[in-house]
């Protein structure tokens, strides 16, 4: 596979040392990157050495008299720009200034052919300076034999979009290289010419399908007729045939670069230098992932970055400028394969219109498919990516401290103490440290106090951890990891009093943060709090042999009519699932009594007739009977 700079040398030796009287075809799938290569690389490179490159889309071309009229204003209307552009301002530009200004922002880049000049630019250059651009096709022969092509380069892309029959413009060809002996690049999806009876639209790679047809003898395909006509008359015109497959790295590498954004330029020196992966290797693991190579998606989601960037008025740190960037790389890719995508919700979107590594933020949607920004929201984002970077920062050496002082027996105490020290200090952060953790750093905290000096330290965790444990929001995974737990195994009879306690104040601080999460309901927003409370933590209440007993059921009562059929349905089905034992009577008859206030309070509701909704009223009349029912069996016990 050859690389950029290969390639060009190829194609320079073509230019200069080719005898063969022949063309040669660089072929290769749509999208990646050979017109980018050509217009950007190729005819840079040659320009250096002085040669000259007409660059001719077929394009939209339907008769070979407009191929020669293309021909003729790409090479004649670069001459004259090319010698205008060496110019200062003289008398004849002065009766055009907007043409002149405009050329000389872009008369040497158009006269190198590192621009493209639409059609439109260059028949109005070309008529300014008195270059002939409306004549008959009699006259067009005298016009274009009067070009010398000696040393020349023509290239001749979209080969196969061309509205001239293929085997026409090929005898065309033909005839420039061979009786004229012109210099010929032929840039084509040759699999879009290839073409077989049995299977015209299977996807194949485009010199498989040459090879397999004048190859593979066995398995040869039905070729159309055409196919064979133009095989035939390409292998006469035709020497070489190289395939475009210019590493995606280096491709995107060059894209990249050839934006102004400041971003884009510190993303690329930071490369590897500071152990980062390369953003060019990044967005290659973006096309892989998504198996889309699509260059010109690449050349989108660089424009639309720096259209977007260049609107923020605040500093953008890099890290964040290159998340952005690569969820705006996999969005251009899917959207080179489906134009259609939209914002479903703010829950997949973002992963399913970029990558699970770099989500799609919904401000950066509305700029790229809707063309609106609002400056704020790029703010706002970027805050939060800032601290949840920090955070990650804190979880990382957070991590790094727990091993250590799960391995503190193999460490020297002053890295055990810097540990306990860091350890400390993010317990501040509840967020930092898992709470599943708790129970077994528990255990080593109480297990290295006899090989550090200051033991205070020790305590004073303990202490951040157990208020940790009755402030949160704790689920069943949290609360059994605090019970059930690996650890390390205590020598002496007062390390193991000393985590008996500590372990006792853990399911005390648990049972607290229960019992608060049931006592506060003043509305219908707590009566959903309280629904999700059982429901999360049912085997902790099972193990206190309680539930009921913890819940201020005169809150309870008060919210019920505020609530929906749904939400005292959800309710009801709730605690009938926590009463649902056949030997409750056994272990938990202390709810009886609030289970009959319960009672009482639901009766109390239906009798007076306060509850409109008849849907509500039915539910609250099944939650009595259910309540009724539970009653009679714990009686039963």
């Amino acid at each position: 596979m050859m690389n950029t700079e290969e390639l060009t040398a190829y194609i320079k030796n073509y230019l200069e040392n080719d005898k063969t009287r022949s063309a040669i075809m660089l072929t290769g799938a749509w999208g990646r990157g050979k017109s980018y290569y050509i217009q950007n690389v190729l005819a840079n490179e040659l320009n250096k050495c002085n040669y000259d490159i007409a660059i001719v889309s077929l394009y939209g071309l339907k008769t070979i008299a407009e191929l020669n009229k293309s021909i003729y204003l790409e090479l004649r209307a670069k001459k004259t720009l090319k010698k205008l552009a060496s110019k200062k301002k003289n008398k004849e530009t002065k009766k055009n200034n907007k043409l002149f200004n405009w050329l000389c922002k872009h008369g040497k880049e158009a006269a190198s052919g590192t621009a493209l000049l639409g059609k439109t630019i260059i028949k109005g250059v070309a008529g300014f300076f008195n270059v002939p651009v409306e004549f008959s096709d009699k006259d067009l022969e005298k016009l274009y034999t009067s070009i010398n092509l000696n040393g020349k380069l023509i290239v001749l892309e979209d080969l196969e979009r061309s509205g001239i029959d293929i085997i026409e413009i090929m005898g065309y060809v033909n005839n420039l290289v061979e009786q004229d002996g012109v210099k010929v690049l032929l840039v084509a999806n040759e699999g879009e010419i290839i073409k077989s009876k049995n299977d015209i639209d299977e996807e194949q790679d485009d010199i498989t399908k040459l090879e397999k047809a004048v190859v593979d003898r066995d398995k040869k395909p039905i070729l159309t007729e055409k196919t064979k006509e133009y095989i035939k008359i390409k292998e006469k015109t035709v020497f070489d045939t190289i395939k475009f497959n210019i590493g995606q790295r280096e491709a995107v590498n060059k894209i990249i670069s050839g934006f102004s954004c400041i971003y884009f330029k510190q993303l690329l020196d930071n490369n590897t230098s500071n152990g980062k992966k390369c953003i060019c290797d990044t967005v290659v693991d973006i096309m892989n992932m998504l198996e889309i190579y699509n260059l010109r998606a690449i050349i989108f989601a660089c424009q639309k970055s720096e259209d977007l960037f260049n609107k923020v008025a605040e500093k953008i740190e890099i890290d964040y400028f290159e998340t952005v960037f690569c969820s705006i790389i996999a969005f251009a890719l899917r959207l080179s394969v489906n134009s259609n995508l939209v914002w479903g919700n703010d829950a997949t979107s973002p992963y399913d219109l970029g990558v699970p590594a770099f989500p799609l933020h919904k401000f950066v949607y509305n700029f790229v498919k809707n063309h609106f920004f609002y400056g704020q929201d790029a703010v706002k984002t970027q805050q939060a990516f800032i601290a949840q970077k920090k955070l990650e920062i804190k979880q990382e050496k957070a991590k790094n401290a727990l091993n250590t002082i799960y391995y503190a027996f193999v460490k020297s105490e002053s890295e055990v103490t810097e540990a306990v020290n860091t350890i400390c200090n993010y317990l501040a952060d509840i967020d930092v440290i898992p709470i599943i953790e708790y129970g077994k750093l528990g255990n080593y905290l109480i297990a290295i106090k006899k090989i550090i000096s200051d033991t205070t330290i020790i305590d004073l965790c303990k202490e951040k951890i157990l208020t940790n444990i009755q402030e949160a929001e704790l689920n069943d995974n949290q609360k059994i990891a605090l019970e059930v737990h690996d650890g390390i195994e205590l020598e002496w009879p007062e390390e193991k009093v000393e985590y008996e306690d500590f372990s006792k104040k853990i399911v005390e601080c648990v049972n607290r943060q229960s019992v608060r999460a049931l006592s506060t309901i003043n509305d219908a927003n707590g009566v959903k709090s309280l629904i999700d409370t059982i429901s999360t933590n049912h085997g902790q209440f099972l193990s206190n042999h309680s539930l009921m007993n913890g819940i201020n059921v005169g809150g309870l009562l008060h919210a019920l009519p505020d609530c929906t059929s749904a939400q005292i349905s959800e309710l009801r089905g709730a605690i009938m699932s926590f009463y649902r034992a056949a030997n409750i009577a056994e272990f938990l008859s202390g709810d009886k009594d609030a289970l009959e206030e319960l009672q009482i309070g639901l009766q109390k509701i239906i009798d007076d007739n306060i509850i409109k909704d008849k849907v509500v009223l039915q539910q609250i009349k099944w939650f009595a009977k259910n309540v009724s029912n539970i009653i009679y069996r714990l009686k039963q016990g």
